[in-house]
């Protein structure tokens, strides 16, 4: 099996509360592997810095995190023409993987890098996207899933963190320790969204509360998320493992 790992490194307008915003967040930086699953080693590496026209102002917080500053951009950045040829490697990449992967790929590397496909008129291949922040069945000692943190459950430090190609890497040899058909089984099957059934309770009565708040713990360690909107607690998952039976919450759930 081949696998295309990808990430980006992007300026964004307010991504921690706003999410993705398409119209003015741009990519900084694209990293790709083409990983052979039989060696558990790379075939091919991509690696480009990008610095587009109409590109947000880097902020210290951007520049920090990544060590990509304006004047690394002016120097290495692709522009024009150059950003075009480099998304049609990209995409010949694509074309030779069987499936793409990406740690939270599908809310930012997916979006972001669909959109700028769109923006340099070139065809992205269709391909299914492994997740490995949903589509990996990591340990239940594995209960939280950045890129750092997992790089530590799995016995190695990432010398150069939040830079594309070797967050990639990192990906990948992380990825390298489960079944890579399992994965794909999972990222190939309809995710849908549950809800856990937690009623508010009599708040004057203690127990009552004591209970329904011993619940919400419990449903909240399922990282189960509120949504403020509906006011009800729901999680994405996959029909594979509601199939399987194997959402073993202790607590009420239902199909939203």
């Amino acid at each position: 099996m081949l696998i295309l790992g990808v990430d980006l490194e992007g300026i964004n307008e307010n991504l921690t509360q706003k999410g993705v915003n398409l119209e003015v967040d741009r990519v900084t930086e694209i990293g790709a592997v083409l990983w052979d699953t039989r060696i558990n080693s790379p075939v091919r590496v991509f690696s480009e810095l990008i610095d587009e026209k109409d590109r947000l102002k880097l902020t210290e917080e951007v520049i920090e995190l990544t060590g990509i500053d304006e004047q690394l951009l002016a120097e290495w950045g692709r522009r024009g023409d150059e950003i075009k040829m480099a998304l049609e490697r990209v995409a010949l990449l694509m074309k030779k993987a069987d499936y793409m992967m990406a740690h939270n790929g599908a809310k930012y590397d997916k979006p972001m890098l669909t959109a700028m496909f769109k923006r340099y008129g070139i065809e992205m291949p269709n391909k299914v996207w492994i997740d490995t922040q949903e589509d990996v069945e990591y340990p239940r000692r594995i209960t939280h899933k950045s890129m750092a943190l997992l790089e530590h459950s799995h016995g190695f430090i990432n010398p150069f963190p939040h830079r594309a190609v070797t967050d990639v890497l990192a990906m990948l040899k992380i990825a390298s320790h489960y079944d890579y058909v399992r994965m794909a089984k999972l990222a190939s099957a309809p995710k849908v969204r549950i809800v856990a059934e937690l009623k508010a309770p009599n708040w004057k009565n203690r127990q009552e509360v004591e209970k329904f708040n011993a619940i919400k713990h419990k449903v909240a360690r399922a990282r189960f998320q509120w949504d403020p909107n509906e006011k009800v607690w729901s999680k994405i998952v996959s029909q594979v493992h509601i199939d399987e039976g194997k959402l073993l919450f202790d607590f009420d759930w239902r199909l939203s």
